[in-house]
């Protein structure tokens, strides 16, 4: 319950969005009602370009001026939700992740990846009525977060179990086979190639020629066993190829793709949150208010941003780390049955995330009015963008990552 300090405790409407509205007193349902009625022209007027005097007219006899508020008191925590790291060519991430690195800022942490392939095009006669004399896996390596100037020593394994991608997380299990071999990758971008060795073209000759490969195969996985540097490989020239004929070699294009990574060592810095891109935990913000902040009122605009920390001076010469350029947010009630997203939003050249737009105000408007079922805002990052890197935002009172800008007329 809200209580106004020196006054006795008030009743209160259900909270939303973690956020208590109180009721001033019996009047409030009558007012409830007006600003319902008052909502309906800015709902039907949500895609003006300038929502900020919308409905205004309307209030004059009611209300005082329109203000801008900024809210206080924004939670922003760490919870256990893995990143969405797996994808194939249609959907989700564009590439696996390998690789292990001590980042100067939060630490060390690990990544393994996991590929599978599909064939190319029908298998011709020929490739089907011999041996297959030697194959190799190609990866295209397009993504560097660490010390450029390693290298990784990465081993690689078969996948025994089939494993779905498009909902795999960080912090999921995909089992690992047998042993395949050891090898020196260096931490550059471009194409390499992993001769893979005759044991294994033999014991999977039958595999790499049958009509059912695409069930039958399940991958390899990438696991780092030495080096400062993740590398990731991406769908586009990444295949696994394989030969029976002289001068006829079969492709097995890269079909999809997953990350799993162990950050159980990183750390935030003291007054930080982090938000890290394939890492097994994502943020929630929650943003109090209370009657002394906002009251009830018609909401007109609400300017949500978040600022990340500057930690580039930290970094050593030759050592990339890649910054997440977009976030996603969305509301969501607290069984996580409900869920609306808000927006997707790139950082901008101050290091800010700026989250507007008539979505956002919409759902403080609806929690303002006693209606929402709406717990919270979660924080991550968008698949696709298929990194390592993270991003930091203060939590500390001198100087919080956290800003709201809450544009309202108040009702009398």
């Amino acid at each position: 319950m809200f209580t106004v300090l020196g006054a006795a405790p008030k009743p209160t409407r259900p909270p939303a969005l973690s956020l208590l509205f109180p009721s001033s007193d019996a009047a409030a349902p009558f007012r409830r009602g007006l600003v319902v009625l008052l909502l309906i022209p800015l709902l039907f007027l949500a895609g003006c370009d300038d929502p900020s005097n919308v409905g205004q007219g309307l209030l004059d006899a009611q209300s005082n001026n329109t203000q801008v508020i900024s809210l206080t008191g924004a939670s922003l925590e760490s919870v256990e939700r893995g990143d969405l790291t797996g994808g194939n060519t249609a959907l989700g991430s564009v590439r696996a992740l390998f690789g292990q690195v001590d980042d100067p800022i939060i630490g060390p942490w690990s990544s393994r990846g996991f590929v599978d392939f599909v064939p190319g095009s029908q298998f011709d006669t020929a490739f089907l009525s011999g041996n297959v004399s030697w194959a190799d896996l190609k990866l295209n390596i397009d993504y560097r977060y660490g010390d450029t100037t390693s290298v990784l020593e990465m081993d690689l394994y078969s996948v025994p179990q089939a494993w779905q991608s498009t909902q795999l997380r960080a912090d999921s299990v995909i089992a690992t086979g047998s042993f395949i071999g050891t090898y020196d990758i260096p931490a550059a971008t471009g194409v390499v190639t992993l001769p893979l060795p005759a044991s294994w073209v033999s014991q999977n000759d039958a595999v790499l020629r049958s009509s059912d490969f695409a069930d039958d195969f399940h991958g390899f996985a990438l696991l780092p066993r030495n080096g400062n540097v993740v590398l990731g490989a991406r769908f586009s020239a990444s295949e696994l190829r394989a030969s029976a004929v002289p001068g006829d070699t079969v492709s097995y294009p890269m079909s999809k793709v997953g990350t799993l990574t162990d950050d159980s060592s990183v750390e935030a810095p003291s007054g930080q949150r982090i938000l890290h891109d394939g890492g097994t935990r994502s943020l929630d913000l929650r943003l109090p208010i209370s009657g002394e902040q906002l009251g009830e009122g018609l909401i007109h605009r609400v300017i949500l941003k978040l600022t990340t920390t500057d930690w580039s001076a930290q970094y050593p010469d030759g050592f990339l780390h890649p910054l997440p350029g977009v976030i996603s947010v969305a509301a969501v009630s607290s069984d996580g049955g409900t869920r609306l997203e808000i927006a997707e939003v790139t950082r901008n050249t101050d290091g800010v995330f700026i989250v507007d737009g008539t979505t956002l105000t919409n759902v403080f408007q609806s929690a303002n009015l006693g209606k929402s079922v709406l717990d919270r805002f979660e924080i991550s990052i968008p698949n696709g963008q298929s990194g390592v890197g993270f991003v930091s935002f203060a939590v500390d009172a001198a100087s919080s990552g956290v800003e709201t800008l809450v544009t309202l007329t108040p009702i009398n």
